[in-house]
């Protein structure tokens, strides 16, 4: 996948401000994108991109909160990441991969909150100032 300057910039921009989060906000923020994208089937491959593991039936009766599971189409559930360890793998993540499995969780749950935002580059510059909007807040 090629991508202009503009979306490379501005992509880079979202990571580095998501980064920018506490480990709580930066969970809480990306565990939203997951369950905002439920409705269009998050991608597995995404999912363990992420850190996501798929539930094991008997495990998830022991560990399972209301805040770390995640009920996708067709039954699977998967369980979140570690906070501190969905950060290390966005740390980790290229440009490229952070395109093509979080920007995507990102739009199919904040836009239609956010329609302004409007689609591509434009998402993604007024996604990094909430982003970093955010974490000045706190």
């Amino acid at each position: 996948m090629k991508m202009n300057r503009q979306t490379r910039t501005f992509a880079r921009q979202v990571q580095v401000d998501l980064l920018g989060l506490s480990d709580a906000d930066l969970f809480q923020t990306v565990h939203f994108w997951v369950k905002g994208g439920l409705s269009d089937d998050v991608a597995e491959e995404t999912l363990f991109a992420l850190g996501y593991t798929p539930a094991e039936s008997d495990a998830r009766a022991h560990v399972l909160s209301a805040l770390s599971e995640s009920e996708l189409a067709g039954g699977m559930q998967w369980l979140a990441p570690a906070p501190q360890q969905l950060r290390e793998r966005l740390t980790d993540m290229s440009v490229q991969f952070f395109v093509q499995h979080v920007l995507p969780l990102a739009f199919q749950s904040l836009h239609l909150r956010h329609p302004e935002w409007d689609e591509g580059a434009t998402f993604n510059a007024h996604l990094a100032n909430h982003l970093r909007y955010l974490g000045m807040k706190r």
